[in-house]
């Protein structure tokens, strides 16, 4: 059987998960959590970035608001996928981190405080120390 993971998601690795075209570690870690073997914690940001990109077009959606409806109602529906706010443990975390961008260091804040990996490809937030990332 396999091992139970848990993870944080970032944005890409959403919007590469709706277009069935995750990597293979990134991809073997969603199929470990849809078979109830770890959840996947979407931090707030990164589901709002998601649905920013979409209404703005820079997603190539047909009905962006539509397709951000249905995946909010994805999220919520499944048992895999958490919506997570910063626990209160990441924002000593959060003041501490070298990352640039808001999104990115909330990201990386709320992976660091649950003591899991983050499914990304981001080149800044690889950077972060003690940060693992799962992507290829």
């Amino acid at each position: 059987m396999a091992p139970l993971t848990d993870a944080v998601i970032d944005t890409v690795a959403l919007v590469r998960h709706l277009d069935d075209s995750l990597p293979k570690a990134a991809e073997s870690t969603f199929r470990t959590a849809e078979n109830g073997r770890g959840t996947l914690y979407l931090p707030e940001i990164a589901l709002g970035e998601f649905a920013y990109l979409a209404l703005r077009g820079r997603l190539g959606l047909a009905h962006p608001r539509a397709a951000v409806e249905e995946v909010i109602d994805q999220v919520r529906a499944a048992g895999y996928i958490q919506l997570s706010a910063l626990p209160p443990t990441g924002w000593s975390i959060f003041l501490d981190l070298d990352v640039p961008e808001l999104h990115d260091r909330l990201i990386a804040s709320d992976a660091l405080a649950r003591g899991v990996p983050l499914v990304s490809n981001d080149r800044d937030i690889a950077k972060v120390p003690g940060l693992r990332l799962i992507w290829d």
